[in-house]
């Protein structure tokens, strides 16, 4: 039996090989379309990027929901006959509601499972970002560590780790309630071109970095703030995109010409985050001392 099992949601984008390879249990979020409800990892993502311009015209975006409580219990018990402890990295709490949908269930479930801790830690962010921070936290797993050394080793990452979106397209992201201090940006007839950021340093929430003319130009500005904010160190980092696969490997070569990279990790956007991004990138980082 191992010391600490590690479980994250699909809001990190972690693509299922990534998990298998750490041993990282993914929790999918839900998705509803045209009145039925999908797990975020069931849906073609090919044939929901091609629908998502047709249900926005019809005011008809999909809707999404966090995981119930009843699935975190059910996978606690699962994962307490394999370790001594359960450590649990999730989305922002300020994006839905499965973080406390997660503490709930390990107060119900503390009593049924004594000998086994579980702990819920919200990584303040999102996409790969969070995916950053539950592969932190699985390699200290993987070490052998206690729980508490594990938590220490995610919570360092929360801290330094880095989330920034670029979006061409605010609508989905205003429709969608995620982002309240940029929403004039959204109606701007000089540009919608944008960079957003999310982390611990925003306190788990969309907020406006920078306002650019053309993707030319919102390139050059997410590169001035990675390379301000590394100090020219190793970078570990996490690109996704939402049905914008040929911006994200220009994003990823521009990235291995400038930067030293320790890992650089590229993956579509689930629906789930999608109806939120839909066209977007996002740029994660975090640098080594």
């Amino acid at each position: 039996m191992k010391k600490v099992a590690i479980m994250t949601d699909t809001v990190s984008q972690m693509p299922q090989e990534i998990a298998d390879r750490y041993d990282i249990k993914l929790m999918p979020l839900n998705v509803t379309i045209e009145g039925k409800t999908y797990l975020d990892t069931e849906v073609n993502l090919a044939w929901f990027y091609q629908q998502m311009p047709k249900w926005r015209e019809a005011k008809k975006i999909p809707m999404t929901s966090s995981i119930p409580i009843g699935v975190f219990q059910e996978t606690f018990r699962e994962l307490s006959q394999k370790a001594e402890a359960i450590l649990y990295i999730s989305h922002s709490v300020k994006l839905g509601m499965s973080p406390d949908a997660a503490m709930q269930a390990k107060k119900i479930t503390e009593d049924e499972l004594p000998q086994t801790a579980i702990e819920v830690i919200d990584s303040g962010t999102a996409c790969g970002a969070e995916m950053l921070v539950a592969l932190g936290a699985a390699r200290a797993a993987v070490a052998g560590r206690s729980l508490p050394e594990v938590v220490e080793a995610a919570s360092d990452i929360v801290r330094r780790v880095n989330y920034i979106l670029l979006s061409d397209d605010l609508y989905y992201l205003v429709k969608g309630g995620r982002i309240h201090k940029s929403r004039p940006w959204e109606g701007s007839k000089i540009t919608s071109t944008a960079l957003l950021e999310l982390d611990a340093s925003t306190s788990g929430e969309h907020i406006p970095l920078a306002r650019c003319r053309t993707k030319g130009q919102t390139l050059e500005a997410l590169f001035d703030v990675v390379k301000q904010r590394s100090g020219g160190k190793g970078l570990h980092v996490a690109i996704n995109h939402a049905d914008a696969l040929a911006e994200a490997e220009e994003l990823k070569q521009k990235t291995l010409s400038q930067f030293q990279c320790v890992e650089l990790y590229i993956s579509p956007i689930l629906p789930v985050v999608s109806t939120n991004v839909m066209g977007g990138r996002t740029f994660s980082w975090w640098s080594e001392d």
